[in-house]
């Protein structure tokens, strides 16, 4: 029992470990900072999480590592630093038993947001019709062998909004959002060619919002026009840039989205005409493309949409009086654990942002798990394009 006892502490506190590492990792990977920080950053965090119950067992039984007997009254946890260890293991309990369970059980219980008038999705499974030309030749392409990837099973969600003081010209407006890309070769062209297909099947959106990371590579900057220009909105299509966008020559990227009949937006706004009432689109690239969008001068009576390529510009947007923001880059986490769901998360807020609809203070916020992804590795958390109709509250 004792012992039984003893695995099952080691056990919580290895969570609770897991659960500190990660969340630094999703701030880390949340900042603007280099590849060459995160990669390492990433690499050592899966060692450190792996090594714990290894650390653990050599705390509690430090003669393991040494062939010397301890001495009568010899410290059995190796002075301060052995001390300062097991103190850690125990805030790793602490968070491994209680906190993480607790956050868990909250995201359960969080109702959806009262400006969703209803929500439904439907799979298109593409390895069955396409097969192998989805694979394409990308550096990750065996990732796409693996038993349960769903990275061919892509969601197409109608998402219906009511907003409080929606234009009334706007009664029934559409917006198709699509984000994370990541043209890299994997998934293939006839990938992207197919999922095209399907939304441009019926009537045209009002606008075409398009979230950032279209690229992964140089060579496929090409895509762009090419896929994206198959697009067509009855209003506008707007884009902004991602982070991924930021290393394959930004301006080409911007370039190509114009080709595609994209307007670009930059971290800027401007006043548009949709369904003859005005609108302020915002763009954020932040905090990979700066400054932050200042909307000095805007005016202040006109709906006020903002594409931001993270969610973690949601409290920008509220206290800049954003009423719908559309964004992506969190992929939903790519791989959901049943029971607890997403686990690494690019952004600030860890797993607050993964997915769905969020709305706060007046402002309403649409995350996409996005296209694809630059490692096609997707588990219990499908690619999604979402449809979304506007009508008031």
């Amino acid at each position: 029992m004792l012992e039984f006892l003893a695995v099952l502490l080691v056990a919580l506190a290895w969570v609770g470990h897991a659960y500190i590492l990660t969340a630094l990792l999703n701030y880390v990977y949340a900042r603007p900072w280099p590849k060459v920080v995160l990669k390492p950053w990433r690499l050592v965090t899966g060692v450190l999480i792996l090594a714990f119950p290894w650390v653990v067992w050599n705390i509690f039984n430090p003669a393991a590592m040494s062939s010397t007997p301890l001495a009568p009254g010899e410290d059995p946890l190796n002075g301060t630093l052995g001390r300062a260890l097991l103190a850690y293991a125990g805030v790793c309990l602490f968070f491994g038993a209680i906190v993480f369970p607790v956050i868990t059980f909250k995201r359960y219980l969080r109702k959806s947001p009262a400006c969703v008038a209803s929500e439904t999705t439907r799979t298109l499974d593409l390895w069955p019709e396409l097969g192998d030309k989805l694979v394409g030749d990308g550096k990750g392409r065996p990732l796409t062998r693996l038993p349960g990837n769903c990275v061919f099973k892509i969601d197409l969600t109608d998402l219906t909004l009511a907003l409080p003081n929606l234009p009334s010209e706007w009664d029934g407006l559409t917006l198709l959002l699509l984000s994370d890309l990541h043209f890299h070769g994997t998934p293939s062209r006839a990938y992207f060619d197919r999922v095209l297909d399907e939304l441009t099947v019926g009537p045209e959106p009002d606008l075409v919002c398009l979230a950032g990371d279209f690229v992964d590579s140089d060579a496929h900057r090409e895509w762009i026009p090419a896929l994206l220009g198959r697009l067509r909105a009855k209003e506008a299509k707007l884009a902004i840039l991602g982070n991924h966008d930021k290393y394959h020559d930004p301006d080409r990227v911007r370039a190509e989205l114009a080709a595609a009949g994209c307007t670009v937006l930059g971290n800027a706004w401007r006043e548009i005409t949709v369904r003859g009432a005005p609108c302020v689109v915002v763009g954020h690239e932040g905090p990979w493309f700066n400054p932050a969008p200042d909307l000095t001068g805007a005016p202040t009576g006109p709906f006020r949409l903002c594409l931001s390529h993270t969610p973690d510009n949601f409290y920008w947007g509220q206290s800049n009086g954003v009423r719908l923001m559309l964004c992506g880059h969190v992929h939903g986490g790519a791989i959901r654990i049943p029971l607890i769901g997403s686990i690494f998360v690019p952004s600030v807020y860890g797993r607050r942002f993964d997915c769905g609809v969020f709305e706060e203070n007046g402002t309403a916020m649409v995350v996409s798990r996005g296209i694809s992804g630059k490692e096609p590795l997707r588990f219990r958390c499908n690619p999604q394009a979402i449809r979304i109709t506007l009508k008031p509250r």
